[in-house]
């Protein structure tokens, strides 16, 4: 009961006091008149016959911003530009320390302004209306509105032009973020497998220059000798015969009539046979590098290999090459003629990438890329078959009147010398 008196004693007294409180406000709230609206004596009468004043401008922005925790380029675009959306601007200024425009760090120094002041667009105009026959609209900037500070001097700017951000770079093969997607393990495959379908187009190889071999035309050529592979071998040699591969070291035997230097490439060579009235067949097994000059022979490298390298081959100082490039040769009628002299390595029937040896060569304008047919011509007896093609020979090495011709197409697989042979395509001179 004690409890319930006090708690009633207490709100009594409040409602006492606030009692008292109204009563002492009442009469100025009666005295108030709110039937009609007083006009606004804190602050001067506007002036609605012309336009109002421009607002002061706000200054230039800042060259530069310290990124914050939980600050992100939308909201700084929002802070400094009015606008979220113009956020690549201030990512397009500052690439060289953002690789991600989706990450940002606290206490980066990110660039809002390329040179100069920036100012910002307008978010909206306040147009006054006439308040008589002699008055004219007149548009009044909204506060927001900034004047340039830059090195232009017109007081206002009537349209705020924002440059648009370039297109974005395309990811580099070895980055990607992870809003990419990932290629999968058969496009991959894919591209790889293009890549090799699709190489550039090229009528003669370095490779296939110096392994076709020739024809020595009766020439002396000034050959060295192969004296064998420098290093000694792991496995005990049945033979006296060494043998080197490709970065393995060669002793070479310079001629007499000739000497070589330190960089000298030279041709490897072998003899196969002699051909009436057209000298040796020369067989190229590979190119060496010739590194060391001693009193009585040269060290070198072998750099390419063609076929088994041994003691006994010859050397000849290497023939330079010249890339035609990606010239394609063109199609002529009634070409050059000539006939078929031999096939480098003997074989019972012709087959692709095979050499063969033709009678018209450098004197008679053949060049490398260009394109011979063999044909067997047509007998003329009613019942038989017409002129037939037996192979296309692509041109890859030259003689003074020899030429030695790749196999690329075979339309009979038997070839004999003696065949005839006319060109069909011609490299650009």
């Amino acid at each position: 009961m004690r409890r319930t008196t006090i708690c009633r004693s207490e709100r009594a007294a409040l409602l006492a006091l606030v009692a008292g409180l109204l009563a002492g406000l009442a009469p100025a709230l009666a005295a108030q008149d709110t039937t009609q609206a007083r006009p606004d004596t804190s602050r001067p009468a506007q002036d609605t016959s012309q336009a109002a004043p421009a607002p002061a401008p706000l200054g230039q922005l800042p060259a530069t911003h310290v990124v914050a925790t939980g600050e992100t380029l939308w909201s700084i675009a929002q802070l400094y530009y009015n606008d979220p959306l113009l956020w690549p601007e201030i990512y397009r200024l500052n690439t060289s320390q953002i690789d991600d425009p989706h990450w940002i760090y606290p206490g980066q120094e990110l660039g809002l302004a390329p040179g100069g002041s920036v100012a910002l667009a307008p978010e909206s105009t306040t147009v006054v209306q006439p308040q008589g026959p002699g008055d004219t609209v007149h548009a009044v900037p909204a506060p927001d509105t900034v004047v340039a500070v830059g090195p232009d001097t017109s007081p206002l700017l009537d349209t705020a032009l924002v440059e648009a951000p370039p297109p974005p770079a395309e990811p580099t093969e070895g980055y990607q973020t992870i809003f990419d997607r990932r290629r999968t393990a058969t496009q991959e495959v894919r591209d790889v497998l293009r890549a090799y379908a699709n190489q550039p187009y090229r009528p003669l190889r370095r490779g296939e220059f110096y392994a076709a071999g020739f024809l020595t035309e009766q020439e002396r050529l000034p050959y060295g000798r192969v004296l064998g592979n420098t290093s000694i071998p792991a496995i005990p040699r049945l033979t006296d015969r060494s043998t080197a591969t490709t970065f393995d070291q060669i002793s070479i035997q310079p001629p007499r009539s000739a000497s070589y230097h330190v960089g000298d490439s030279l041709l490897i060579v072998r003899i196969d046979r002699d051909i009436a009235g057209w000298g040796g067949v020369v067989v190229p097994v590979g190119v060496a590098r010739v590194t060391e000059l001693q009193r009585r022979q040269v060290l070198g490298d072998v750099i390419m290999q063609f076929g088994r390298i041994h003691d006994g081959h010859l050397a000849l100082p290497l023939e330079p090459f010249k890339d035609p490039g990606q010239v394609r040769p063109t199609p002529v009628d009634g070409g050059l003629e000539g006939v078929v002299v031999a096939e480098r390595d003997l074989h019972v029937l012709a087959g692709p990438q095979q050499i063969v040896f033709i009678n018209r060569g450098r004197a008679e304008g053949v060049t490398a890329g260009d394109v011979f047919e063999v044909f067997r011509p047509a007998a003329g007896i009613p019942g038989t078959s017409s002129e037939q093609m037996q192979v296309v020979l692509q041109i890859v090495h030259t003689r003074d009147h020899s030429a030695s011709g790749l196999i690329l197409n075979i339309g009979h697989p038997k070839l004999v010398p003696g065949m005839p042979v006319r060109l069909i395509r011609k490299m650009p001179s």
